[in-house]
């Protein structure tokens, strides 16, 4: 068998391809490059700005690795750029883990078993709001039960939920917020009445309060119940489920409102130091802590830029856990990585493989340990059979036909890659180290400082998406104008609460249930007792019947919900185009037929097209039908149609040339004709905005035009309600 060989120590150099060519400088290529620019300047052509605050160059070198260390280190080394593992995937592919937020757990059994019979090897369980927050169907408001996730409130809701499923042999990741006590007895009374080895159950139970602070501005528990309950399953799992993680520091809140990458990890790091701190205090050394944490974060569409981020993650991790006194091993980060929900649209939403397809090659080139591909449609809601078959053969193809399991960190090595790895880090760290300045993150939550830097990064984005300097395909650029509304598919929330609290009552009539009520009240009085002990009666409530509510009832006596902070605002970046274009679609129902939009254009197709076809879109994204099917050779035939057209808005287009001439009289024709029509000028011909606005011209699109606003302050205009 062949085997890499250790060249370190051979001087001759390496046979160049194609070496009879010389090899430019960096110098001769820069010349080159600002001769073909004829004049445009090079910094403002080809260096491109990030809102990470780190500007990429169009070529990288080996010069820009100078002075770091860690492109040196191998896989499986700290700090673990290139992975924790030696072998990387070779040793074993990331874990498939798609979400299934069904809101039944018959709903969810039976796509459960049938994706994991698809390629699938990893179950991801998101529970509902109610459950999430600790309460049953029968506590919970109309609009919590099953949303989000699934509703299980006890170890019936679970059994149906996993009936058929292996957890010895497929590994489990849960998102329970403040249930995680709670929900791991109703886990484990599940294993033990299947006669399973709980030893090896895999994955991850973790809870991360603080995620679920920032995400809903509150918590139903205090803070400090919450680490105690996280300290109790801990200790726990320290010594009954060793390879189950306890702990999670979740990134999704911050990115799902618009953060960066630095911001995210940031973030994210500082919440992961959080909740050692916390279990410190509690007893729990790093070690053990460290060990038992998942990192949760989300991957966008800027694939270099996502893939340094995970592997900047790493490193900073192992920097945290060694500085604090852990291991090696306790230093090597767990990674799941869930595709973006920022950038995905409900208009045009085939666009959206295309996202998560880039954004589940940067996951795998990053080093995910698992990995969620959001369903193309997930946008509209409950995702259909063939989002999730898309989306789960999406990582099946970059497995089994792309190979990327049979390499060792593909990505290293890149000269771009490892620059912007080094560049993540060190701004990454700056900012952790901003927030410990301010006491912590939980504190600086508090204070409301990475809610304010995240929704001024957010506002940024947000301006460019609506000027269109940045885009999202099929919605703010290439809109499909023949698209219908989409249908959203959300379940019947008010018969899902009715259904799911019936058969709650149903539960608690049962005489096994009055069973379980003996050992709920004794819950209370052992609070203080060994964590095995608590833990125990947990179990054995839960095989008796108690539900996920009775639990947080008796576990949080005496406790009180708090402290209030300011939540993070969780949108997509195209909400606001598509809640225009669903406005203005729906008032072009209660309208007659014809255009909204008529484009007057003077002069040839050809010296035109670039104009009318900037226009067209200009509209269309906003839902406006636009008739720009004609040109015209006078401002007379232009007028004239203009006025049959009988459109609300019309388009003055031709050359800046003909503007000075022409728009005064077309524009006085048009008003004098139709005095309530909005005129609106294709271009922004500086020198005569002040002359043409008394003619007529309502107003002026352009390339640097607020598009978003602009369509908003026209729909309204022309009758269009918000």
């Amino acid at each position: 068998m062949d085997m890499p060989q250790d060249r370190s120590s051979t001087k001759a150099p390496p046979e160049r391809l194609l070496a009879e060519f010389p090899v430019p400088s960096l110098e001769q290529w820069y010349q080159e490059v600002v001769r073909l620019l004829k004049g445009a300047p090079f910094e403002k052509k080809m260096l491109t700005p990030t809102v990470e605050g780190i500007t990429l160059k169009p070529l990288y070198t080996a010069d820009d690795l100078a002075g770091l260390e860690f492109p040196t280190v191998m896989p499986g080394d700290s700090p673990f750029p290139r992975g924790t593992r030696l072998l990387g995937f070779r040793e074993g592919a990331w874990l498939v883990a798609q979400e299934l937020p069904y809101p039944t757990y018959d709903e969810l059994n039976a796509a459960l078993r049938f994706d994991l019979d698809r390629g699938q090897t990893a179950v991801n369980l998101l529970l509902d709001r109610a459950t999430q927050a600790g309460l049953d169907p029968d506590m919970a408001k109309v609009g919590e039960v099953g949303a989000g996730g699934t509703s299980i409130a006890s170890l019936i809701g679970l059994a149906r939920a996993l009936d058929g499923v292996d957890l010895e042999q497929v590994p489990i990741l849960v998102q329970p917020g403040s249930a995680a006590l709670p929900f791991a007895a109703l886990l484990v009374a599940y294993l033990r009445r299947h006669r399973k080895d709980v030893t090896k159950l895999r994955g991850s139970l973790g809870m991360d309060p603080l995620c679920g602070l920032v995400s809903l501005g509150k918590l139903p528990v205090s803070l400090g119940r919450a680490y105690d309950e996280l300290t109790l399953l801990t200790r726990w799992a320290a010594v009954h489920a060793p390879a189950v993680a306890t702990l999670a520091a979740y990134g999704f809140p911050y990115h799902d409102s618009g953060a960066s990458a630095v911001q995210e990890l940031a973030f994210t790091l500082a919440t992961a130091v959080e909740h050692l701190r916390q279990l410190d205090r509690r007893g729990v050394d790093v070690e053990t802590a460290a060990r038992r944490t998942l990192f949760g974060v989300s991957v966008g569409s800027h694939f270099f830029m996502e893939v340094a981020k995970l592997r900047a993650a790493r490193m900073l991790w192992a920097r945290v856990v060694r500085a604090s006194g852990g291991s090696e091993a306790a230093s090597r980060m767990t990674l799941h990585v869930r595709s973006s929900s920022w950038n995905k649209t409900a208009y045009d939403p085939c666009t959206n493989i295309l996202r998560a397809t880039t954004e589940a090659f940067a996951a795998v080139l990053g080093g995910c340990d698992s990995l969620h591909v959001a369903a193309f449609d997930e946008a509209l809601g409950l995702p259909s059979e063939l989002g999730r078959r898309i989306a789960r053969n999406t990582q099946t193809i970059l497995r089994d036909e792309v190979h990327l399991d049979a390499l060792v960190d593909p990505a290293g090595g890149s000269w771009a890659i490892e620059t912007l790895t080094a560049q993540v880090a060190e701004k990454a760290w700056a900012l952790f180290q901003q927030l410990e300045s301010a006491g912590g993150m939980l504190a600086a939550i508090e204070k409301g400082l990475p809610q304010r830097m995240v929704g001024e990064v957010a506002e940024e984005r947000e301006k460019a998406f609506a000027s269109r300097r940045e885009s999202l395909l099929g919605v703010n650029v290439y809109p499909n104008p023949t698209e219908a509304r989409p249908v959203r598919r959300q379940p019947d929330y008010a018969a899902l609460h009715a259904a799911r609290s019936a058969r709650l009552q149903a539960l608690r009539c049962s005489q096994e249930h009055g069973e379980n009520v003996r050992v709920l009240a004794s819950l209370q009085h052992i609070l203080d007792s060994r964590s095995d002990e608590l833990f125990e009666s947990l179990v054995s409530a839960a095989e008796r019947g108690a539900t996920i509510g009775e639990f947080a009832k008796t576990l949080r006596t005496g406790d009180a919900p708090g402290p209030d902070v300011t939540a993070v605002r969780i949108h997509r970046a195209a909400e606001p185009f598509e809640a225009l274009r669903a406005k203005v679609e729906q008032w072009r129902e209660s309208q007659a037929g014809g255009p909204q939009v008529f484009v007057a254009a003077v002069g040839s197709l050809a010296e035109l097209m670039p104009r009318i076809d900037f226009t067209r879109g200009f509209f269309e994204v906003g839902g406006l039908a636009v008739d720009a099917s004609a040109t015209f050779a006078t401002a007379e035939e232009a007028q004239a149609a203009a006025v049959g057209s009988g459109a609300p808005i019309v388009v003055v287009l031709s050359t800046d040339e003909r503007y000075p001439v022409l728009v005064p009289a077309l524009a006085a024709a048009l008003k004098a004709a139709r005095p309530e029509v909005l005129l609106v000028l294709a271009g922004y011909p500086k020198e005569h905005i002040d002359a043409f606005k008394p003619v007529g011209i309502d107003e002026f699109i352009h390339l640097r035009s607020d598009v978003h606003a602009t369509l908003v302050a026209l729909a309204t205009r022309i009758g269009v309600r918000s």
